[in-house]
């Protein structure tokens, strides 16, 4: 990675860029190599891959980042059945606070059993994730290799302005549709402007660039923030709805599938407090 630097000694916008993705990629690391928090590191390092993919939309086009990119969206894609049996579970608590009568205690303890069956299956399969983390490495060295310090504040505005573009186009298909799939698409594209917002907001302050843009720029993350949770609960709960068709059939799992489909519209608005 080359290491740019201005008149004043501060490090021009790319590498400010270059920097935080290089913590990010600590960030990865850190969270695979969790052991006694097992689910917290399946969702950091997930996380980390997903700011980490929305870092490379704003490197000159003609760097190779699909292969980076392609690494990344893997190894997150491998750990998300593990996150939803998590997720699953934790709405399935949630959702009890305000609706004891259909989410028992039985539902509750099957659904924490198969998210730590399928833990342990993962495990077995790959001992304290030593294949993931090899992944990582080599997805890691291809990141450094890129060229950070070609980022001209001209492209970061472009490719903010792009997303920006992406995510109104979203967001118009999920409300004529109002399909899960489209309000998670939206969710998508939010949480990856969001990213981008952050990133290049904390990268200005770094590199000593006016205050006025990166306000704005912090303004709409924060905005960007409430949306996603707000499309974030909608999301839990439909996994919350895969996952209970998958458990084995019992008096209460049946009572709750024949409850669900009159509760679901009324119980995925809001979610419900702790």
């Amino acid at each position: 990675m080359m290491n740019k630097t201005k008149n004043d000694g501060r490090p021009a916008l790319g590498t400010a860029l270059g920097q935080l993705a290089a913590r990010e990629c600590r960030s990865l690391l850190r969270a695979l190599a969790m052991r006694k928090r097992r689910q917290e590191g399946i969702h950091e390092a997930r996380k980390s891959c997903r700011r980490l993919r929305s870092l490379l939309p704003l490197l000159p086009p003609e760097q190779p980042t699909n292969a980076v990119n392609r690494g990344l969206q893997e190894l997150a894609h491998a750990l998300a059945p593990l996150r939803d049996a998590h997720i699953a579970a934790r709405t399935a608590k949630l959702l009890a606070t305000a609706h004891e009568t259909w989410i028992t205690p039985e539902v509750i303890h099957s659904l924490e059993h198969r998210c730590e069956q399928m833990l342990d299956n993962a495990l077995k399969q790959d001992p304290h994730w030593r294949r993931r983390r090899a992944d990582a490495q080599r997805i890691i060295a291809s990141i450094h290799a890129l060229a950070w310090a070609d980022i001209r504040p001209s492209l970061a505005k472009k490719t903010l302005k792009r997303s920006k573009r992406r995510v109104k186009k979203a967001h118009s298909k999920a409300r004529e549709s109002r399909a899960p799939d489209a309000l998670h698409r939206w969710r998508r594209r939010a949480r990856k402007l969001r990213y981008q917002l952050e990133f290049v907001r904390k990268a200005r302050h770094v590199a000593g660039m006016k205050k006025g843009r990166s306000q704005k720029y912090a303004a709409s993350a924060k905005q960007l923030s409430a949306l996603t949770d707000q499309l974030g609960w909608r999301q839990d709960f439909q996994i919350f709805l895969d996952a209970v068709e998958q458990l084995p059939t019992s008096r209460d799992v049946r009572a709750l599938r024949r409850e669900l489909p009159s509760k679901s519209a009324s119980w995925s608005q809001a979610e419900p407090l702790p």
